[in-house]
């Protein structure tokens, strides 16, 4: 499946926001008895004490990440939505390698590598499928997704799980393997500079590499990068193995620098809430982190909301659905008015040259193509006769004003 991921910034972020607005009062008005209130409490919840801020800005830093990487695989025109399960694989082995591993200086740097080989192994595997057997990536990355979460889930309860432990979980990671954190109150960890870090490198190498350059040319038009020879199907499964790494980075913020050890569960909603981000930064890397601490401040009061009133924190994802449904119309609008505008560069150049060669024969007669549109050789622009008929020369004289004597 491709598709084309060009919304109009403005005017779908615009309906964006003003969707959550209205969305919000609403759902509001059905399930809480101060609506108002409770609309208050979750634009302010994020903000309402140190611990409060600091889940809010890790949260919003996994989300850049995973919003990364489903940048980088829009634009080549697929629509994966493997993320999380990437994210799962990537936390499982880093974790695993780390607790093998116990104290060490280098648990850190090599739990990074780690995950993102293990997000971008998890990528190659629908990456290949959609190359070369023309396997649809959505299907193949759902489905991938599953085999990550069941297999994180058998190996942390068959393998990691203390004996003491009555629900899934590993041992704590030794601190030495943490994200370091800056400050104290609240204490804020480097996962936030990692995820900038990972937004900035992503939109120079679409926007300033040979690399980025031919994701965008495949992603445009497949058949002219394929005629210019570039290597289509390599670049097509090569971006999404690229795009599992950077999504495996995420898989080790939120092990090492979030929960510190490995969870049932612990990145369930984390890749879907970063295509989300992708769509609202106009699948610009170099939006996504506003995107992100903008959706994740929103999240965080959802949480609040819960404890403080009689709202469900299931609202804010009711609102994510929302949003999306938004920006789909949005999307597909903006697409079918530049459907009706595009013209073919190489009809459009063929067209010219024959107009200004010989502007009395048109290409309205000649028989068309499969698209639709009128075929010509090179053999009709090389040898038009430009010679004006004599009908032509009795024709432009009676449109030649006479002079007065």
């Amino acid at each position: 499946m491709r598709m084309s991921i060009r919304p109009k910034t403005a005017v779908t972020v615009g309906l964006v926001l003003l969707g959550v607005v209205v969305g919000l009062y609403g759902l509001f008005a059905l399930t809480s008895d101060n609506p108002m209130s409770a609309l208050q409490g979750l634009f302010s919840g994020a903000v309402s004490s140190p611990g409060r801020i600091a889940q809010w800005l890790s949260y919003a830093s996994f989300l850049m990440i995973t919003g990364a990487s489903v940048c980088l695989v829009f634009r080549v025109g697929m629509f994966s939505i493997g993320a999380e399960g990437q994210v799962f694989v990537a936390a499982l082995l880093s974790g695993a390698l780390v607790l093998m591993l116990g104290p060490s200086p280098f648990a850190l740097p090599l739990a990074i590598v780690a995950a993102a080989l293990a997000g971008f192994l998890w990528g190659v595997i629908s990456g290949l499928m959609k190359a070369y057997l023309g396997a649809d990536e959505i299907v193949t990355t759902l489905m991938m997704n599953y085999i990550a979460t069941f297999l994180f889930a058998f190996v942390v309860k068959e393998f990691l799980q203390p004996a003491d432990a009555g629900f899934p979980v590993s041992e704590f990671f030794d601190p030495s393997s943490w994200f370091p954190t800056v400050g104290s109150s609240p204490a804020i960890s480097t996962t936030l500079v990692l995820g900038v870090a990972v937004c900035l490198i992503t939109s120079l190498v679409l926007n300033r590499s040979r690399f980025g350059y031919r994701l965008r040319v495949v992603g445009s038009s497949p058949r002219f990068a394929h005629a210019n020879g570039m290597p289509v199907a390599r670049l097509i499964w090569l971006s999404i193995a690229v795009s599992g790494a950077v999504a495996g980075l995420a898989g080790a913020a939120i092990a090492f620098g979030g929960t510190n050890r490995l969870i049932l569960g612990m990145a369930t909603g984390i890749g879907f809430d970063g295509i989300l981000v992708a769509l609202l930064a106009a699948n610009r890397p170099i939006l996504v982190p506003v995107m992100a601490l903008a959706y994740g401040f929103l999240r965080t009061g959802g949480d609040v909301i819960q404890i403080t009133s009689n709202v469900p924190r299931d609202i804010v994802v009711v609102l994510q659905g929302v949003i999306i449904l938004v920006l789909a119309a949005g999307m597909r609008y903006w697409e079918q008015r530049a459907d009706r505008t595009v013209v073919d560069p190489a009809a459009s150049s063929t067209t010219v040259a024959l107009a200004t060669a010989h502007p009395a024969k048109s290409l309205l007669g000649r028989p068309k193509g499969a698209s639709g549109r009128p075929t010509t050789s090179a053999s009709d622009t090389s040898s038009v006769d430009v010679t004006p008929t004599a009908e032509e020369d009795t024709e432009r004289s009676s449109r030649v004003p006479r002079q007065r004597s």
